[in-house]
């Protein structure tokens, strides 16, 4: 007897087998796991002989330049050609339809075929095709045994893009999500080539002075609320121009606070703009979803990760950080 998920892994394998051209495309604000699960694909679909256009709403951040193929990426806005023609759109790590930035390209012309791969837990099903698998760590991890599934190669670079999304997702392998079956792949790709010193370096050490000013303000301002366990901590925009950052240098500090003994839960609240707040919410405890928080303001994620947007601006009044 087939399962639901081996009934799409069929379908899936027979649609990158029959089609020819396919655009790829991660969610909004990429990040290692969206932008190695592009990529990744990217490599396997061309080796394949497919006319394959990768490609996000925003652009990548600079710390996943050393990814084979990054430079292909291409601004949503600069391919609609390329998506209006496509056989196929394989959407990657979009827990909703609306993260990959495709909604108002819909209303202009009927999209092609959606892919949906993901492996957010509250995934709605949105695709024509949908492989989502909620006990993966990563989506990475499901695009490997896609391409394994289709016969070919992992070589030393789809090896480095896949590695990249499993570490990152699973935060160095720290993460409850980090399964034997996630360190079983880990190993394989290992020997394959992947460059663990590269996506070590490029995730976790590579610290510009922008970016330690601003971690430096950041964690100065840490609250820690005693009867929630919450740690957290506020970000304005004029912190940003202090500093000379911008908000890619704010990765790593929602996973970094949740090294506080007794924190249940961290929480990040950074400006964006002229009147938006995003919320970044982690936990490593098995009995905290804070994906649950996160869609009562609009947001979602993973069980042990999301994140949200609301409206409002920060503001120190006498000492205390608020929201209006």
């Amino acid at each position: 007897m087939f399962s639901k998920s081996d009934i799409q892994r069929n379908r899936l394998k027979y649609l990158l087998k029959k089609s020819e051209r396919f655009f790829i495309i991660g969610h909004t604000k990429p990040d290692g796991d969206s932008v190695g699960s592009t990529l990744a694909l990217t490599l396997a679909l061309t080796r394949l002989g497919k006319k394959v256009t990768p490609a996000c709403i925003d652009e990548l951040p600079a710390r996943f330049n050393f990814l084979p193929q990054a430079e292909k990426v291409k601004k949503l806005s600069s391919a609609v050609s390329e998506l209006q023609n496509a056989d196929a759109i394989i959407v990657v790590d979009c827990g909703s339809f609306h993260l990959a930035g495709l909604e108002s390209y819909r209303s202009n012309k009927p999209l092609p075929l959606i892919i949906n791969i993901d492996h957010h837990h509250d995934n709605p099903r949105y695709g024509t095709i949908n492989l989502v698998e909620d006990k993966s760590s990563s989506t990475a991890e499901i695009v490997y045994n896609v391409i394994k599934s289709l016969g070919m190669r992992v070589d030393e670079q789809i090896a480095t893009c896949i590695l990249n999304g499993i570490f990152v997702d699973t935060d160095s392998f720290k993460n409850p999500n980090t399964s034997i079956e996630t360190l079983r792949i880990t190993s394989d790709l290992l020997s394959r080539g992947a460059n663990l010193a590269q996506i070590t370096s490029s995730n976790l050490k590579d610290k510009s002075l922008s970016t330690l000013k601003l971690w430096g303000i950041t964690l100065a301002r840490i609250k820690k609320n005693k009867r929630l366990g919450i740690i957290s901590t506020a970000v304005t925009n004029e912190d940003l121009k202090r500093c000379n950052a911008t908000p890619d240098d704010l990765e790593g500090i929602a996973n970094f606070l949740n090294s506080v003994p007794d924190a249940k839960t961290s929480l990040v609240l950074s400006e964006r703009g002229g009147n938006e707040i995003k919320g970044s919410l982690r936990t490593l405890h098995d009995n905290i979803d804070v994906s649950k928080l996160a869609a009562t303001l609009g947001g979602g994620g993973h069980k042990k990760a999301a994140g949200f947007s609301i409206p409002g601006r920060i503001v120190n009044r006498g000492g205390r950080w608020r929201i209006v």
